[in-house]
């Protein structure tokens, strides 16, 4: 009787704290039906007198059937708020992660992402804590809201910028693309470097928060050239440590980590290859020459934060201009240089959502903020996890 009693309470106990957690009408519904089957004697009456007038195996039948619904429900549950399976499908974030390995995604740690399709519903549940620099999440990509149907491997918008920039065929662009909402667009993987109200910069491939460097630079992998005076013996050594080696208009190219590269024994034989300052690169966000920004020197700027209010001007608007008009939901325009939302001129915007700064370890390799920009919280599903669970 105590063990029943006891069953009786931390069941409805359980359920409604996920409902108070949730705020799910589906939890809230199996709590009122709960309670009535605990705690109401002629409803549970009732259910006996049903399963009793059956014949055995119409009672066994039941028995599965019902046990089958739970579970189904069990498994949609832990996949909408606690966990989900990964499969990392590219070499973006080696050598700490390899492609085609498996690893649980952690919802809970950071918060399940609920009405994510709606800037003015979006909200956050609980979680253990909030994001920090280093996690590594999967989140829908930012530029997967539209797709091509008979290219849907291609990044619309990266053709886009093809076209335009390198004047290439347009015959992929020529049909209408077809919208996708947040939730079903495509799933990458990297790692968090920058954090909301965070300036960052990235100077000669390396990344500095808040003028300082990060440590997280320690984990990069690094395009590298050997100098003319590089010993034989030591170009051997640095090329059986490298990740990766070819030839690139006629120079030998060597893919190494950080810790090779700063390595005092290794470190004056290794030329980095990175863009150079000044040279703007119409492929690295915000896709505008008047910044002189590449993919190995770019900002400072400051990723935005919610509640956070920014003066707009023509010259900063590239940097916004997809946040205020796409994943922030106004329309924007541009007439007689002045700046139009909502229909009203406006020389401010208040943020209405976080925003990240993500990259992959293997910075040479990694279609990551870089090439398209700053990463909604709306579209971030969960953190990358290593066991044990929770760290």
């Amino acid at each position: 009787m105590f063990h029943q009693n006891k069953l009786h309470i931390t069941i409805p106990a359980v359920l409604l704290i996920l409902a108070f957690w949730t705020q799910s009408w589906i939890i809230v519904l199996l709590l009122i039906l709960l309670t009535m089957l605990l705690w109401t004697p002629q409803t549970k009456q009732n259910i006996d007198n049903f399963f009793n007038a059956n014949t055995s195996a119409r009672k066994r039948l039941l028995e599965w059937g019902v046990a089958i619904l739970l579970s189904i429900m069990a498994i949609s549950f832990a996949n909408t708020y606690l966990l989900g399976i990964y499969t990392i499908q590219s070499p973006s974030m080696q050598p700490a992660y390899q492609s085609g390995n498996t690893f649980l995604m952690n919802k809970i740690k950071i918060g399940p992402a609920i009405n994510v399709n709606s800037v003015e519903s979006y909200r956050r549940l609980l979680g253990f804590r909030s994001l920090k620099a280093g996690d590594v999440i999967v989140f829908n990509f930012p530029e997967g809201d539209s797709i091509i149907e008979q290219h849907p491997e291609e990044k619309y918008y990266l053709q886009k910028r093809l076209n335009q920039y390198k004047k290439t065929s347009k015959s992929k662009l020529q049909e209408k693309p077809i919208y996708k909402s947040v939730k079903d667009r495509p799933r990458f993987i990297k790692r968090v470097i920058g954090l909301p109200g965070d300036t960052l910069e990235i100077k000669n491939g390396n990344n500095y928060i808040n003028s300082k460097p990060s440590e997280l630079n320690n984990l990069l992998l690094y395009r590298c050239a050997f100098s003319e005076h590089s010993p034989s013996q030591i170009s051997k050594r640095i090329l059986e440590e490298a990740f990766a080696t070819y030839n690139e208009h006629e120079t030998q190219i060597v893919e190494v980590s950080a810790s090779v590269y700063n390595n005092p024994e290794y470190h004056e034989y290794l030329i980095k290859q990175e863009d150079p300052i000044n040279m703007p690169d119409l492929f690295t966000f915000p896709f505008s020459p008047a910044f002189l920004w590449n993919a190995s020197n770019w900002g400072p700027a400051v990723i935005p934060a919610k509640g956070q209010e920014v003066k707009l001007t023509l010259g900063n608007l590239p940097l916004y201009k997809r946040i205020i008009e796409t994943y922030e939901e106004n329309s924007l325009e541009v007439k007689d240089k002045h700046i139009y939302i909502n229909q009203k001129k406006c020389d401010t915007y208040t943020f209405k959502l976080n925003y990240y700064w993500v990259a992959g370890d293997n910075k040479p390799h990694s279609f990551d903020s870089r090439y398209w920009g700053f990463l909604p919280e709306n579209h971030i599903i969960g953190v990358i996890q290593k066991l044990p669970f929770f760290n």
